[in-house]
């Protein structure tokens, strides 16, 4: 973007934002105006590094550059040098609007964890607050999970273990439950604040009850396109109903159980806007959790169905699956399910995260599970219709680590992901949504221990 000075001489001005954004010293930028005078922004994160290299735990960093940018491989981008640090003590959980020309967060633990900030974008570390700060902690936590659910709609969720239900007396006691106190916000991005509330215990079958079943995380929420229900993804832990030792009260401590199979997939879906009659929905077709780690897991499909990542099965289980919850029902589709370990031919693989481009196709990065570590980092293009995918070749794909991704951004048919192992440089990847053509864009200028996690 060109002030007016610079646009009495063209030339010149391409020059200085061409320098500014390649030169990397630390006070230069593209010289820019308000949001809106440019048709798109692309803004890049970064994780710092606290003690462990790759952490991501001393907070995080933002730079933003034009689509031509981010797509030319002559262009250097070093958002630890040149870059805003976004309020967080921890990593920040970041948002974007579609157009690129807002940014969200809810700053993670501290003093500040739990508030929401909105920005505008501006180019280079030109971030503007935009609206006032809303605290959520008082209902979710200073350290909520929360998404953009829909275009100007966030939703925040907490769900936090109940302590285990009893009866007996020592040495006979018996296992009755474990519920999960759940709380879920949602929050107007357009004009910052909360706009309704809700809490309730969370419990599953009576039959997984027993059995020692319990939601031990939810995450990643969306909502579908009637607008009329927000879909939360559950994580599933449990523990072993017959096996406790005592604590230094006498009282019993149950055993977790990593023994027995895993839960079946389960969504936790509320009536929207209300965040009334809270229903747990259960998939046949994998025993996974469906909440992710950072980012978002589940899309609305151009068909209206909504697509869901899940990623934990168990070793030998076939891997990362795409579910489908269905536009008709608002329930699992149990007759659709994408194995990613199929359509590549592969073993144990886990979605870390993924991006629905539109009309079935979707970019998938995963690593491998080997002797029950993740491991290497990788990226495919999945069509959802044929359940076929094809993998990408990218450098040091075996090396890498993409556990702290937290976004792939889409241009129109560009998508774009940052590839970059921890403490290395790397670029920024497009992917042609249609044609599928990898091509390779800026470049990514990084620190030691520091890492790259997403594109807005």
């Amino acid at each position: 973007m060109m002030n007016k000075k610079l646009m009495k001489n063209a030339l010149f001005s391409a020059a200085v934002i061409a320098f500014s954004v390649a030169g990397c010293k630390k006070d230069e930028g593209p010289d820019t105006g308000k949001p809106g005078n440019e048709d798109r922004w692309i803004t890049v994160s970064g994780a710092l590094m606290d003690e462990e290299p790759g952490d991501g735990n001393a907070g995080t960093m933002v730079y933003s550059v034009t689509p031509t940018q981010a797509k030319d491989p002559n262009v250097s981008i070093n958002v630890f040098d040149n870059g805003m640090h976004v309020k967080s003590q921890r990593t920040a959980r970041l948002q974007a609007s579609a157009d690129g020309k807002y940014l969200y967060n809810i700053q993670y633990v501290g003093d500040d964890g739990g508030i929401f900030n909105k920005y505008s974008v501006h180019g280079g570390k030109d971030f503007r607050p935009d609206g006032p700060e809303v605290e959520t902690a008082t209902y979710v936590s200073s350290s909520p999970r929360w998404l953009k659910a829909a275009e100007g709609v966030g939703v925040a969720v907490r769900a936090t273990a109940n302590p285990v239900v009893y009866e007996g007396t020592s040495p006979n006691f018996v296992f009755k439950q474990r519920t999960a106190k759940t709380d879920v916000i949602t929050l107007d991005l357009n004009d910052p604040k909360i706009t309704q509330t809700t809490s309730f215990d969370l419990a599953l079958s009576a039959e997984e009850v027993a059995a020692g079943y319990y939601v031990s995380r939810i995450d990643v929420p969306v909502i579908n396109k009637a607008q009329n229900k927000v879909f939360i993804g559950a994580a599933i832990s449990k523990h072993n109903p017959t096996s406790f030792t005592f604590d230094d009260a006498g009282l019993p401590v149950f055993a977790s159980d990593n023994s027995s199979p895993k839960s079946w997939a389960k969504t936790l879906v509320l009536d929207y806007p209300s965040l009334a009659n809270p229903k747990v929905l259960t998939s046949t077709q994998t025993r996974g959790n469906t909440n992710g780690y950072r980012s978002t897991m589940q899309y609305v499909g151009t068909d209206g169905h909504i697509y869901q990542a899940t990623s934990g099965e168990a070793a030998g289980t076939g891997g990362s699956k795409i579910l489908r919850i269905s536009s008709a029902t608002n329930d699992y589709d149990n007759e659709y399910v994408f194995s990613l370990d199929q359509a590549l031919g592969l073993t144990d693989t886990y979605i870390e995260t993924w991006r629905y481009a539109g009309d079935g196709i979707g970019f998938v990065v995963y690593s491998l599970v080997k002797s029950g570590q993740r491991t290497g980092g990788y990226i495919a293009r999945v069509d959802l219709n044929s359940k076929t995918a094809t993998k990408y070749s990218i450098p040091n794909e075996a090396t890498l680590d993409f556990r702290q991704i937290q976004n792939i951004a889409q241009n129109g048919d560009d998508v774009i992901i940052a590839v970059a192992p921890i403490g290395q440089d790397g670029n920024l990847y497009i992917f042609d949504r249609n044609t599928g053509e990898m091509t390779v864009g800026a470049k990514l200028i990084n620190k030691t221990g520091n890492q790259y996690i997403g594109v807005y």
